[in-house]
């Protein structure tokens, strides 16, 4: 069954701790909000005033944003390209927009109600233009006054007497008769961090129709399968489109590993990974097997551990349709530097640089599987690798550093297979409300 999610137009109601864990009594009749995360974004569009929820990339885009106190104004966009822009010290939209305002939605901050992933919330004071973190412990009255929307909340600490302001973010020392300004931030929290009792993810019982993968040979990135496409349980693509696509999902170890390939070099305050997906081509999968059985007849064995990589590759979207239809185009690069192939990279902030931006800033990138083969360094005026000095045979790829290979140029489209898709953006983006 479906999961079913709602929300109330009314303040000051929490998301539901029980729905989150997957054991709420109530359902759909339930008082609370039954959201995917412990946060939720909504905002007013001005015609409507009613409060509408942002898509999912949305959501963990706001939220990381919001959790950063050096963020203090972001870009709002919808498909109909109306603008609008956000104050996420104030949580106050500015008025030139369609839309009229915007709230965060919370679950508690009480670890007893939940466990597994509270809130966490971190005050901070303002120093002069420097934000400070409040180190003291937040006790359970300050955060119920925090989020009951409590006006003042007044506390005594190291002997001396202060007022907590909510209502103009202010903190007021009695003692010394001194004030600063103050912020309130949570700590953001990705999906993969909630899993497993975050029962939210993933979002449909179809979905769970998906077996283990963590001992199928090919879905681990780091592996080097050949054989029938792995990846069994995806439907086979029907009709005159030759390739389907299925996300992976977070709860897979491949996800995963994908995860922290790509974060490995592209750092979580700069990029959002929205998604990952399957590709499943049969005629290219085919292809790309009989190219790596013909490459391994002469090698031995340790040499045919060393046969395939797993590399990175960017592409626009209007090169993605051709290259999980037909093949990556060895024709297509921008840079020659190491000769006219398809250029592939170790690291995910190098094929980043060459990534073209779509709409709201959304970027593409494969983790391929790519066989490398011999490798020799390159030079702009290949346009095949160049012939082994011992012999006629030819090397079955260029690279920027034989000794330590960063960027490895495929010249042969047979010999690369579009595996997985990464949809990303930068943080500093715009955030897209709507799909």
């Amino acid at each position: 069954m479906e999961i079913q999610f709602h929300t109330h137009q009314r303040e000051g109601i929490q998301i539901c701790d029980h729905f989150l864990l997957g054991n709420c009594p109530h359902g759909s009749i339930c008082e609370l909000h039954h959201t995917r995360y412990p946060y939720h974004w909504q905002i007013k569009w001005k015609d409507s005033q009613v409060w509408q929820s942002v898509n999912d990339s949305a959501q963990r885009h706001l939220e990381k944003l919001y959790s950063d106190i050096e963020r203090v104004h972001v870009k709002l966009i919808d498909k109909k390209a109306l603008s609008g822009k956000v104050n996420l010290s104030t949580l106050k939209i500015d008025h030139h927009g369609p839309f009229s305002n915007i709230r965060r939605l919370s679950n508690t901050s009480h670890p007893e109600q939940n466990p597994h992933f509270p809130t966490e919330w971190t005050v901070y004071w303002e120093d002069g233009s420097i934000w400070k973190k409040y180190e003291e412990p937040l006790s359970h009255d300050f955060l119920a006054a925090f989020e009951d929307c409590t006006q003042e909340h007044v506390f005594q600490l190291r002997g001396h007497l202060y007022t907590m302001d909510f209502k103009h973010s202010l903190i007021y020392n009695h003692n010394t008769g001194n004030s600063h300004t103050i912020q309130l931030r949570p700590t953001y929290r990705s999906p993969l961090q909630m899993l497993p009792q975050l029962w939210t993810i993933p979002s449909s019982a179809s979905e769970m129709r998906y077996p283990p993968t963590s001992n199928i040979p090919g879905e681990d990135p780091t592996d080097g399968y050949s054989g029938p496409y792995p990846a069994y349980w995806i439907r086979r693509p029907e009709g005159s489109v030759p390739f389907v696509q299925e996300e992976v999902l977070p709860s897979e170890v491949a996800y995963h590993t994908i995860y922290t390939l790509f974060h490995k070099s592209l750092s979580e305050d700069k990029v959002l990974l929205l998604s990952v997906h399957r590709i499943r081509n049969d005629f290219l999968w085919q292809k790309y097997c009989s190219q790596k059985d013909l490459m391994s007849q002469s090698l031995s064995a340790q040499e045919k551990l060393r046969l395939q990589k797993h590399l990175f590759h960017s592409t626009s979207a209007k090169h993605l349709g051709f290259t999980c239809q037909i093949k990556f185009d060895t024709h297509l690069s921008g840079s020659h530097m190491y000769g006219r192939g398809c250029y592939f990279t170790v690291s995910a902030d190098q094929a980043d640089r060459y990534a073209q931006a779509g709409k709201g800033g959304l970027r593409h990138m494969f983790l391929a599987k790519v066989l490398i083969g011999k490798c020799t360094r390159g030079k702009k005026h290949y346009c095949q690798p160049p012939q082994i000095e011992s012999g006629r045979e030819c090397f079955d790829s260029c690279v920027d550093n034989v000794a330590s290979p960063n960027i490895y140029v495929i010249f042969n489209s047979y010999q690369c297979y579009p595996y997985f898709l990464i949809s990303y953006k930068l943080l500093s983006d715009p955030v897209v409300l709507d799909d």
